[in-house]
């Protein structure tokens, strides 16, 4: 496995695959994030370490189900407004969405992308507890192939004999049959959908709207909006959609084009005034001043 080291969040988030991604970083604890990925002959297996927080909204796109295991700080991890621990896992099947948080502070997860006629799984994303002992096997099993696959050619036989342990050890960790869920009591917020349509409305959007104008469009109340991003990043959509802005005007200063002289060329086109308190925020999020990120990105 060959890793790759990041100093910048953005540019690790570029190199993360197998999914459709929107991340935030949400507060960096040490400028460090790696990445190591590895085809497993039908399997393909990436190892990171981030150097902070990550608010996470992705859809799946490779051909089969996908498996995201906490390597350290398991209970910080939140997926789809679950809390995963040393013994569960999140399974996303092909196609589908999901939403994953850890709150400020740097961890390490894998993901296993499997074939796509290896498990049989339900249509949405889902937490999973494991079978006693089961994840903690898988861990393990992930972090000796990290370390020896590397002595072995690329694409050789024991990538595949690997691929398949990746296999069984997965399975091991599923139930026989996941019982099914029975609603009590009112009908739960589809949490879901409503960030499903709230990343389409920014996305589409030639500025970052306002919380109150996503939520209209969106076609939910504010207080409604509130509450499932409370649930599932820990911060209001306000916050949230900060996070974006400062995340946008990051990488077009760091794309250097010559027609933004100065920072403030860029703020104004994005429809930011206030420029004192945006580069404090900025600095705040990612350590620097965003002329600095200018600066350096025409040297």
């Amino acid at each position: 496995m060959i890793t790759q080291s990041f100093d910048d969040f953005d540019a690790w988030a570029d190199a993360v695959s197998g999914a459709n991604l929107r991340l935030v970083c949400d507060a960096v604890e040490e400028r460090s994030w790696t990445l190591g990925m590895v085809p497993l002959g039908d399997v393909v297996l990436q190892v990171a370490m981030e150097g902070g927080g990550n608010l996470c909204y992705g859809m799946n796109t490779h051909p089969g189900p996908l498996v995201f295991i906490p390597l350290s700080l398991a209970s910080e991890h939140v997926a789809n407004t679950e809390r995963l621990d040393d013994d569960s896992l999140f399974l996303i099947p092909r196609g589908a969405d999901f939403r994953l948080r850890v709150r400020r502070r740097a961890h390490a997860w894998c993901s296993v992308a499997l074939p796509s006629t290896s498990l049989a799984v339900a249509s949405g994303s889902d937490r999973v507890a494991g079978r006693p002992g089961s994840v903690a096997r898988l861990r393990d099993l992930v972090g000796r192939i990290a370390r020896e696959i590397v002595a072995c050619p690329p694409g050789s036989a024991a990538h595949a004999a690997a691929g398949l342990e990746l296999v069984a050890a997965v399975g091991d960790c599923l139930p026989a049959q996941a019982p099914p869920r029975v609603a009590t009591g009112r009908p739960r917020l589809d949490r879901g959908g409503i960030v499903r349509r709230a990343m389409e409305v920014i996305e589409a959007s030639p500025s970052t709207p306002t919380a109150r104008d996503l939520a209209m469009r969106v076609g939910v109340t504010e207080r409604t909006l509130q509450r499932t991003f409370q649930e599932t990043y820990g911060i209001p959509p306000k916050q949230y959609l900060l996070a974006r802005e400062l995340h946008a005007v990051r990488r077009i200063l760091r794309a250097g084009a010559a027609h933004d002289r100065v920072v403030a060329d860029v703020l104004a086109r994005r429809g930011i005034w206030e420029f004192g308190r945006f580069a404090a925020r900025y600095r705040k999020q990612f350590g620097e001043l965003p002329s600095a990120t200018l600066r350096q990105a025409r040297c």
